[in-house]
């Protein structure tokens, strides 16, 4: 019996510490350490920044390869390869709705909800964009504009972009009831 006395005075001198030890590891969970950063740093894309390309020659989803080669190659094309059919078209303006309405408008006047925050998009059926030729449609929403449009490249494949240009077209009134329904 006296040494369990003993051993009870000796845990004693031993509990506030002990004690103090533990709420001060709990404190610095709660708190963090200087170099935890509570998930902020993560590989996501951060407001403003461009998301990173592919790999050069990486494989895409579909199995085709995801180099396009330079802009100037598609800028030159006049004329759209894939033909403008009802089921394409919806096609095109599903996508439209999704990717380009934000900042063009649902009509691509330019007057999308992102005006409010200060940026002017291009008005798509404006003279001077109907001027321009479908690759150069094509090679905007593939490779992205000058100074504000972002790359859709990794969003929108090749023939989904050429389903755009022709609903851009359709907005612009520049395809008529025979291109539609042709096949």
């Amino acid at each position: 019996m006296g040494g369990k006395i003993g051993l009870l005075k000796r845990s004693k001198r031993y509990f506030i510490p002990f004690i103090l030890v533990l709420i001060f590891l709990g404190a610095a969970k709660v708190f963090g350490w200087p170099w935890s950063t509570d998930m902020f740093e993560q590989p996501s894309i951060k407001p403003y920044e461009l998301p990173l390309p592919y790999p050069p020659y990486s494989i895409s989803t579909d199995g085709t390869l995801v180099d396009r080669g330079p802009r100037q190659k598609f800028e030159a094309i006049t004329q759209n390869p894939v033909s403008p059919t009802n089921a394409l078209l919806v096609k095109g303006e599903n996508l439209f709705k999704t990717y380009c309405a934000p900042c063009h408008g649902p009509e691509g006047k330019g007057d999308g909800p992102i005006i409010k925050k200060g940026f002017y998009p291009v008005d798509l059926t404006s003279p001077g964009t109907q001027a321009r030729t479908d690759g150069y449609i094509y090679a905007y929403i593939q490779y992205g504009g000058i100074v504000m449009m972002p790359s859709y490249r990794e969003s929108i494949s090749s023939n989904q972009a050429w389903n755009v240009v022709n609903y851009v077209r359709k907005l612009q009134g520049k395809l008529t009831a025979t291109e539609e329904t042709s096949q």
